[in-house]
């Protein structure tokens, strides 16, 4: 059995690991759960459904009384699984179970419909039921969404399966243990399948959100970026009552790059200073491009914090990459502080522009 567990597991991938990225194994994680979220309901929903009609066409169609007398007892167990079935997915509609706990509830619903099936072989010595417990366990395997709880429910079933086949009254126990090991290779294909599918959708939206949040020159947050981060930021100042801080930089000398040497040295220039900007700030504070030359640092603390971004700036040996300006380009920095209630993000930024201006204007006229 542990041989059929291994074939089982290297079919299905994972979707909640398997990535470098943490950022990417959760969104991985969190769209299969919003799947799963929806789909369990409707799944268990549906299979009360078809259940219920079958159990009512069978008992009319099943004309005398002898016939009556032999599945009463079936018929009782379909109806106690129709309940089950509506009940699971009732509860799965509220919050009374975790969505990480659910894909378990629907493994122990359709393992108990699967056994229920099985016994039902034992009862009326055909082996009808027999195939449909392997349809049931290929669907399942197809709306499971996690592999864990299908490999759990499979296996059971599996055992199950080959108990009846060889205890029960079907014959050809060989056969019957190996369309019940068929079915659950077939259920573990079309959840690999599906789990792939999530793979896709979820590392689709991982990039599109990377794509509307990230400057995609120097790989620093975009405007957008900055305002989806910041509210959170402002949130854990005021929660423990500190003050923020915003800076803006300037560069100075990549228009004379651009015109000299060409854009794509310019561009070099504006990720040199992305690398260093993001190299000078703690890891809590923000980075972000805010315009052609520009740059933001936003962070929790107060202006001595945002000066001392100068100070690291001043010490960084990026801003001597080239022939710009007798070999140096550099960057101009103005700066902003108050508290988080006081000043929006933007507020700040606009503080700190405004800083930048008068602190180039002092300098022009110093030179004068």
């Amino acid at each position: 059995m542990s041989f059929f567990w291994g074939r089982l597991r290297g079919l299905i991938p994972s979707v909640d690991t398997g990535s470098n990225s943490p950022s990417v194994n959760a969104e991985r994680r969190e769209t299969r759960l919003a799947i799963s979220a929806r789909e369990y309901p409707r799944t268990l929903t549906w299979a009360g459904v078809v259940l219920l009609v079958m159990t009512v066409v069978t008992f009319f169609g099943e004309m005398t009384e002898q016939d009556l007398s032999r599945s009463y007892l079936t018929h009782v167990n379909d109806l106690a699984m129709v309940v089950i079935l509506f009940v699971s997915a009732t509860v799965l509609r509220t919050d009374l179970i975790p969505r990480h706990h659910r894909a378990f509830v629907v493994a122990l619903c359709a393992l108990l419909l699967i056994w229920s099936l099985l016994w039902q072989v034992t009862v009326q010595g055909t082996a009808l039921n027999y195939t449909y417990a392997m349809l049931v366990l290929i669907g399942y395997g197809a709306t499971s969404l996690s592999a864990r709880p299908y490999l759990c429910a499979a296996t059971l079933s599996v055992i199950g399966a080959a108990i009846v086949a060889i205890f029960g009254p079907v014959g050809q126990a060989v056969d019957w243990i190996l369309v019940a090991v068929t079915a659950a290779g077939i259920g573990a294909i079309l959840l690999r399948i599906r789990l792939q599918s999530i793979i896709a959708l979820a590392d689709a939206t991982e990039l599109a959100k990377r794509l509307a949040t990230q400057d995609q020159l120097t790989g620093v947050l975009n405007r957008h970026g900055l305002m989806e981060h910041a509210p959170g930021l402002w949130a854990t100042a005021e929660r423990f009552g500190e003050g923020v801080f915003a800076a803006f930089i300037d560069i100075r000398g990549l228009k004379q790059a651009n015109d000299q040497f060409g854009h794509d040295y310019g561009d070099r220039i504006i990720r040199s200073a992305a690398k260093t900007a993001t190299q000078s700030v703690r890891s809590s504070d923000l980075v972000a491009r805010w315009g052609g030359d520009e740059f933001v640092v936003v962070g929790i603390g107060t202006m001595s914090d945002a000066f001392s971004v100068e100070s690291r700036l001043d010490m960084s040996d990026e801003w001597t990459i080239g022939p710009v300006s007798d070999g140096v380009w550099s960057f101009r920095i103005g700066f902003a502080s108050g508290h988080p209630q006081q000043f929006t993000v933007n507020e700040l930024i606009r503080k700190a522009d405004e800083d930048m201006y008068l602190r180039r204007n002092a300098e022009q006229h110093d030179k004068s």
